[in-house]
């Protein structure tokens, strides 16, 4: 998708996926699912994605429960029905998969008793679905030594629920809505000196919870992944990040990047990989600029690095504080609280290419709870 080494050729990545998906590999299933939601490299076509999606539920996989229970609350491919998108939300909640209890809330609101009772039950069921697959592997693990074998046990398996509209056969499951790939909402401009603008859903729930897993799983305090001494961020942020980058670059994190892209009109690969920062009580981001001055630019010339200025940095909220952490731009005076899948930019550059220093700022200490930021930067010339 990337085009990295190779010819960028999203035809091709869905192949790829394919292959995989097909061998039972739950992650290539949800991304497969994704791209077919999305249309990347093939038609949007949301009743095969939500069957892609079945797959790698059965198989336990949290993504997939959490996109399913969005797919049955809006109709996706599946037939529309708030008790499926509630307990896939509430299975998803009960292994405290990211964004699940605010978007399970959602769901159940204004739903009477015998309606929030329907939810745990069908809950209860899946969970013991799963938790029979693994009493079966457990029970005879050769199976795992064959694809073949190990894709009839999960599907017999998954079967045992009895569930029409779960059906693994696309054949067979009631149809749903067609839907539409994920648009954000318009850019609001917050000042035009410096030129900063915010963007209310920037991502979807389904991307934002995907990212937060992604980084989850690898965080490291800042100063290890930033021993940059030009930079000086190692000193500046005192929380943990996640770097995005090989093995976690998947076909959502290239589309969050394409889209970053696309609101500057330009390609992906003006787009720095993205990382993700978090910040817990009394973390905060000591005043910085993101643009680089003379040396910085030098330095990666050195380096090899042609692709120029930081012209403009943007962050995506994937969780907001409860209460502290505010983005302050120092000159202007500007303090700005975010909020879940919200976007905000700010342009480094003046309109005559010359570094900001008006888009000064820091990132305020979080006094209640906790603050996760998808960050990127796009640079002037293309990074890859």
């Amino acid at each position: 998708m990337i085009g990295r080494g190779v010819a960028a050729d999203d035809a091709e990545a869905f192949r790829l996926y394919g292959l995989t998906a097909a061998r039972g590999y739950a992650v290539s299933q949800c991304n497969l699912a994704y791209m077919l939601a999305e249309g990347i490299g093939c038609p949007v076509d949301t009743r095969m994605a939500a069957g892609w999606y079945l797959r790698a539920a059965a198989q336990g996989e949290l993504r997939a429960y959490f996109n399913l229970a969005v797919a049955f609350r809006d109709g996706l491919g599946v037939p529309q029905d708030r008790i499926h998108a509630g307990a896939w939300m509430e299975s998803a909640r009960r292994q405290q998969y990211p964004c699940s209890q605010g978007q399970l809330a959602r769901i159940c609101e204004g739903l009477g008793g015998s309606d929030l009772d329907a939810i745990r039950r069908l809950a209860d069921r899946i969970d013991g679905n799963f938790m029979g697959l693994q009493r079966a592997l457990e029970s005879d693990p050769a199976v795992l030594a064959s694809a073949e074998r190990y894709r009839t046990l999960v599907e017999r398996n998954f079967g045992t629920l009895g569930m029409p509209a779960f059906s693994l056969d696309d054949g067979l499951r009631p149809p749903g809505g067609e839907g539409a790939r994920f648009a954000p909402a318009k850019p609001e401009q917050v000042s035009a000196a410096p030129r900063i603008f915010t963007v209310d859903e920037f991502i979807s729930a389904g991307e934002c919870a995907h990212l937060m897993t992604q980084a989850d799983r690898n965080f490291v305090p800042a100063h290890r992944l930033t021993a940059d001494i030009l930079s000086q961020e190692n000193l500046a942020f005192t929380g943990n990040m996640a770097a995005l980058q090989t093995v976690l670059c998947d076909a959502l994190v290239r589309n969050v990047e394409r889209r970053v892209g696309k609101v500057f009109d330009l390609p992906s690969s003006h787009v720095e990989p993205l990382s993700v920062l978090r910040y817990r009580h009394e973390n905060s981001y000591a005043a910085h600029v993101d643009y680089f001055d003379a040396k910085r630019m030098e330095e990666n010339r050195r380096k090899g690095d042609l692709a120029g200025q930081r012209i403009a940095s943007f962050l995506v909220y994937l969780r907001a504080p409860e209460a502290g952490g505010e983005t302050r731009y120092l000159k202007p005076g500007i303090r700005i609280r975010g909020r879940e899948r919200m976007a905000l930019c700010h342009f480094n550059c003046l309109s005559s290419g010359e570094p900001d220093p008006a888009t000064l700022h820091t990132g305020e200490p979080v006094q209640r709870g906790e603050k996760w930021l998808a960050r990127t930067t796009v640079r002037e010339r293309p990074f890859y």
